[in-house]
């Protein structure tokens, strides 16, 4: 019988951390890196899919993708630097949920949700699939059980960051 320990769960948050940091890091840098006189540059330049909507929408810009990708693989390299991480895997799941991130997005613009409004569920999981799906597609494998217990625990976590990013100011909702 297998039963998720503690030390799954901290095996799990390690594991997914730079994936975690790249998601969350664009809110971030677009808050006290970029000053308000920076152009920021739409990662869709602005165009539109057939159906009239934005490909992603305003609030998917290169600046927030490519920080949050030097983000997470910042954290990669703390991890690797303290023996927890391995600094290729923690830059492509940072890589893959910024990926995945901008499909929820597309997902969204889609069915019609605009830029910053909330997809329950779709925004807690979009970026961890994108995250597993490169470590499967480049690595060959993917432990079932971290990602079962990554996909428990963020929601909440989703929950929480994005409520202290609205009482610090980083956010105009606490979505």
């Amino acid at each position: 019988m297998n039963v998720f320990t503690l030390q799954h769960v901290v095996n799990a948050i390690i594991w997914i951390l730079p994936a975690y940091v790249a998601n969350g890091s664009p809110v971030v840098i677009g808050k006290f890196f970029l000053s308000k006189n920076i152009k920021r540059h739409p990662i869709d330049f602005n165009k539109h899919f057939f159906d009239g909507r934005e490909i992603f929408g305003k609030n998917k810009t290169l600046e927030g993708f490519l920080g949050g990708l030097a983000a997470g693989c910042l954290a990669s390299l703390i991890l690797q630097y303290m023996g927890l991480h391995d600094l290729a895997l923690g830059c492509l799941l940072a890589l893959g949920a910024l990926l995945g991130d901008l499909v929820g997005a597309f997902i969204k613009r889609r069915i019609g949700i605009k830029p910053g409004d909330p997809a329950w569920i779709l925004d807690q999981v979009d970026f961890l699939l994108g995250s597993f799906i490169l470590q499967f597609f480049f690595f060959g494998d993917l432990d079932m059980g971290l990602a079962f217990i990554a996909m428990v625990l963020t929601p909440l976590i989703h929950i929480l960051t994005n409520f202290a990013a609205y009482l610090l100011k980083l956010k105009n909702v606490p979505w």
